[in-house]
């Protein structure tokens, strides 16, 4: 926080804003690198509380989208105990409680800070602006409208080519190739890739940086570029 001569209410409502859209960005990585549907995540909340549910589809949909301004502390607790039992998955192999299978949580993605599952208070920290997470890369770059124009017909033009590789009819198979490959499972990020790929549709700048382990996760699937920042420099 600036020193307090320079402090104006926009800082506070600039740093809380910031917060909000970083933490949509973090959430959404959360969700699309572990091919959670909205439901998915719900139960596996629940599980891991033991049957306690603190997290629903409305929160979730509005931390995506960043539309839920002020969050209680029980959807805190809920994702940080979610996220610290995939992180137990991810580097000892134990099941999440109250599963008998990993099916649903077998990326084992976990957000870190310094090599560990953080705290309640470090999410909190995050989505009200007061920190900044240092072990992933949530691209807070500045790109025009205009360079992510570009860099979506840049990103459907190598998804169109892998596709015909891959001996792909993008007319008939695209939505079987979204349903198996593209870990988002929102209706309208769906639609929207369609409308990418056959339309000419693009992303704006925020959506193409919240789109992007998504839309990489569907590159590498068809043998095309792993790394995101592929599809950003």
């Amino acid at each position: 926080m600036p020193e307090s001569s320079l402090v104006t209410a926009d800082t506070y409502r600039d740093q809380y804003n910031a917060g909000i859209a970083r933490f949509a960005a973090l959430f959404t990585r959360l969700m699309d690198l572990n091919e959670f549907s909205h439901p998915t995540m719900v139960a596996l909340t629940r599980n891991c509380m033991h049957g306690v549910s603190w997290l629903h589809s409305s929160q979730i949909s509005g931390l995506r989208h960043g539309k839920l301004v002020s969050p209680g502390p029980r959807t805190f607790i809920a994702i940080q105990q979610l996220n610290w039992y995939l992180h137990r998955y991810a580097t000892e192999k134990k099941l999440i409680p109250n599963t008998d299978s990993s099916n649903s949580y077998r990326n084992g993605f976990a957000i870190t800070e310094n090599g560990e599952a953080p705290s309640v208070g470090w999410f909190l920290e995050v989505f009200c602006g007061q920190r900044k997470p240092t072990d992933i890369d949530l691209y807070e770059i500045y790109l025009t409208d205009a360079q992510a124009k570009d860099k979506s017909e840049q990103w459907a033009k190598v998804i169109r080519s892998l596709m015909m590789q891959n001996g792909i009819d993008i007319i008939s198979e695209l939505k079987d190739v979204l349903k198996n490959r593209y870990p988002a499972r929102d209706e309208h990020r769906v639609q929207k890739v369609q409308q990418v790929l056959l339309r000419g549709d693009t992303w704006t700048s925020e959506e193409l940086k919240i789109e992007l382990p998504a839309i990489t996760a569907l590159s590498a699937s068809l043998g095309g570029p792993s790394d995101e920042s592929a599809f950003l420099h």
